[in-house]
């Protein structure tokens, strides 16, 4: 094998190492693959800089300092939607039903946990019934309904704080 193709495959490997990560840290699949792309050009940019023994440390750096950006600049965006999002609330007769943009629900829901941001998003933005959300979470409807209600009030009460 070559020596181009051995570093190819390598790269190829730490892509995958770093795109899980990425991954379990949450990010969208398209900005981990965005990043191991960006990162892997690097690479062969810098490539007389590196060595074999600070390759593997310096692609995961690379990528995650690029994934963090990425999430900063994310939530500055996210950060601008507040007042417009609160207007929708107040206006509406039904005011979950109204939101619609994930940007909304992910900003609205940034200081809720986990497991009802999870909840949140399935009913209010894929629109999914409780039934089917108790199937794909495996639990019981009634604990959607709760931790639905629970989501919700968690929402308002940042509202009046806010």
């Amino acid at each position: 094998m070559k020596k181009e193709d051995e570093l190819a495959s390598y790269l190829m490997h730490l892509g995958e190492e770093v795109y899980k990560l990425l991954l379990s840290k949450r990010a969208k699949k398209e900005d981990a693959e965005d990043i191991i792309q960006n990162t892997i050009y690097k690479v062969y940019m810098l490539l007389g800089t590196l060595n074999e023994s600070n390759l593997r440390p310096w692609f995961f750096r690379v990528a995650l300092n690029e994934y963090i950006d990425l999430k900063r600049k994310k939530d500055e965006q996210t950060a601008s939607l507040t007042e417009e999002i609160y207007v929708k609330l107040q206006h509406a007769n039904n005011a979950f039903d109204v939101i619609n943009h994930k940007d909304e629900i992910t900003y609205l829901l940034k200081d809720t946990k986990q497991e009802y941001r999870e909840i949140f998003l399935l009913k209010y933005y894929y629109d999914l019934t409780y039934e089917e959300i108790a199937q794909i979470l495996h639990i019981q409807s009634d604990s959607v309904k709760q931790k639905l209600y629970r989501a919700r009030k968690s929402i308002q009460c940042q509202n009046v704080e806010g």
